[in-house]
């Protein structure tokens, strides 16, 4: 203060007006501005130059869904029964974890956020390793879930703030994310292939990898740069100088839900989410069990797995064709037809029909079902 009116005071003594002292100080905030703006510049660059490798890694886990169920099953002894109702407390979890997530990721920022979800996605598969009954499996989806809710917030978040404001906006994400997803879906097809017959040899074998993959994936998280944006920082401070209690929270809560209620469209977004997320997560794991049933090796589940993982990247590629092709009815579309593949693979199951047509049938409805996976885990919504 004492500095800036002495600077006043020698320009006005050697006749300069107020109007240049303004006309200097907001000169001085210009440059402040670019060079922020110079800055967040270089971190958009970063950001999108490993994002789709990234995601490539971190999308899922691999070397590990080929080989879960069996795994879980023969070498840590949890039935088929429990392996599928702790998917179910995965599903409870995420749906109980998406607002605190919402506000942990609000306040911690977005990169901070990814870091940390891959950091929970370690814990994940650590417990996996050292897990001796169903109650640490439990454990170990609750962790996972914490994991997802944020990295499905602020890993997309990052992107979206990476991508500078302009006409193709959107366009841009599609790409970044379609083909960090359609790489993770090649490489997983190519994993699980590796994982079934490393499973042969031992069993921890693609679960060590798995989980070498994600301390990878969390290593490359820490490269993210957060994007600075002034009114965001004016917020940041406001509330950090704030002390919000938890009944605001409460009631910002009520009034979305308000919000959400009464929209018709966002009610159907929300029910569609619920059922086709919860479906996508079942299937994979009704997939395994009813191959195992049939009386199929370890090796050619793995290679099915493969196959159908090669669908989800194509899918994944395919999304923005498909999107303009059906726009409204997307995802009516992506229901109907899951619900459909996943009633031939239950009545396939029930008949008595050759070993080899089963096979067939069952992988052929997958290849359907994870293409329209990978068709709508590319969508921006």
């Amino acid at each position: 203060m004492k500095k800036d009116y002495k600077i006043r005071h020698f320009m006005i003594y050697w006749g300069l007006s107020k109007k240049s002292i303004y006309d200097i100080k907001k000169k001085n905030n210009t440059k402040e501005e670019s060079k922020m703006e110079k800055n967040n510049r270089i971190k958009r660059k970063q950001n999108m130059k490993i994002y789709s490798l990234y995601r490539m890694l971190s999308l899922d886990r691999i070397f590990y869904y080929a080989i879960e169920f069996l795994f879980l099953t023969q070498v840590k002894n949890i039935s088929a029964a429990d392996v599928v109702l702790k998917s179910s407390f995965y599903a409870l979890f995420m749906i109980i974890l998406q607002i605190p997530a919402t506000i942990v990721v609000e306040k911690l920022g977005t990169r901070r956020c990814t870091i940390l979800g891959n950091i929970f996605n370690v814990i994940y598969l650590s417990l996996i390793i050292f897990s001796t009954n169903f109650e640490m499996l439990v454990l170990a989806e609750f962790i996972s879930a914490i994991c997802f809710s944020l990295k499905d917030i602020s890993d997309t978040t990052l992107l979206t703030q990476s991508i500078p404001a302009c006409s193709k906006k959107g366009e841009i994400f599609s790409k970044l994310e379609g083909r960090g997803s359609k790489n993770y879906y090649y490489i997983n097809a190519v994993t699980s292939v590796l994982a079934g017959f490393l499973y042969v040899i031992n069993p921890f074998i693609p679960v060590i990898f798995a989980l070498l993959v994600t301390i990878l994936a969390t290593i490359m998280s820490f490269g993210f740069q957060e994007i600075e944006n002034e009114e965001l920082k004016n917020e940041d401070n406001k509330s950090r100088n704030t002390n919000i209690s938890i009944i605001s929270y409460i009631k910002e809560l009520k009034d979305g839900f308000k919000f959400v209620i009464k929209s018709r469209r966002l009610r159907s977004l929300m029910l569609y989410s619920g059922i086709i997320w919860g479906a996508f997560c079942l299937i994979s794991t009704y997939r395994t069990s009813l191959l195992k049933d049939i009386g199929t090796q370890e090796q050619l589940i793995a290679i099915i797995s493969a196959i159908v993982g090669i669908a989800s990247g194509i899918g994944a590629n395919g999304q923005l064709y498909f999107h303009k092709k059906y726009r409204n009815k997307s995802f009516s579309i992506i229901l109907i037809i899951t619900s459909i593949m996943t009633l031939i693979m239950g009545f396939v199951g029930i008949t008595n029909i050759s070993f080899v047509y089963m096979v067939v049938i069952i992988t052929l409805a997958n290849i359907i079902i994870k293409l329209l996976q990978g068709i709508h885990r590319s969508f921006v919504f």
